[in-house]
């Protein structure tokens, strides 16, 4: 048997009283705010040897930035990071990055650190760009607690150089930075 609306919403107002007054008198479980920060930069990554039409063992190093931070719960004074990282894995020009996890230290402009443990995974778009998602949390610095994601998109734009030496030794892309906790 279905109950009618009109039935539910009668229960629903003489509810919500209730619990309103109970919550009135609730003390918070922390003192912790919400954090919604979402920064905006780009991703360079070396490839060595140069990536090639076939696959092979590559040590990577770039750097990643993050600039115009904004959102609920940005810390004053901080607008920018930096971070490098160094890697090795098999790659070629058909998938030049991985799956993955690692750890990576984000600087920020005024010389403070967060430290971020992610994982990754990787997908093509039907325009051929690279789109690398990166999860996981700051595990201690600036922020720590929270989950950063962050989306690397970078285009496939140099791809004759995969067909001889030294390869494809570079590739550069946009990326977003969002930071979300509680």
């Amino acid at each position: 048997m279905r109950k009618s609306p009109r039935a539910a919403l009668s229960a629903i107002v003489f509810i919500l009283p209730a619990v309103a007054a109970q919550s009135a008198h609730a003390q918070p479980a922390s003192a912790e705010s919400l954090i919604l920060v979402e920064c905006v930069g780009s991703d360079t990554t070396n490839y060595s040897p140069g990536l090639r039409t076939f696959s092979q063992t590559v040590s990577t190093s770039g750097t990643d930035e993050g600039h115009g931070c904004t959102g609920l719960g940005k810390i004053s004074g901080l607008n920018s990071f930096t971070a490098s990282f160094t890697g090795s894995y098999t790659a070629s020009c058909i998938s030049p990055i991985q799956s993955g996890s690692g750890t990576e230290i984000l600087t920020w402009n005024d010389n403070t650190t967060s430290t971020w443990d992610w994982s990754s995974t990787v997908a093509t778009n039907a325009a051929g760009q690279l789109v690398g998602t990166y999860d996981g949390e700051i595990v201690s610095g600036r922020y720590a607690g929270a989950d950063l994601n962050n989306i690397d998109i970078e285009p496939n734009t140099n791809v004759t150089a995969c067909f001889s030496a030294p390869g494809l030794t570079q590739t550069t892309g946009t990326a977003t930075w969002t930071f979300i906790g509680l």
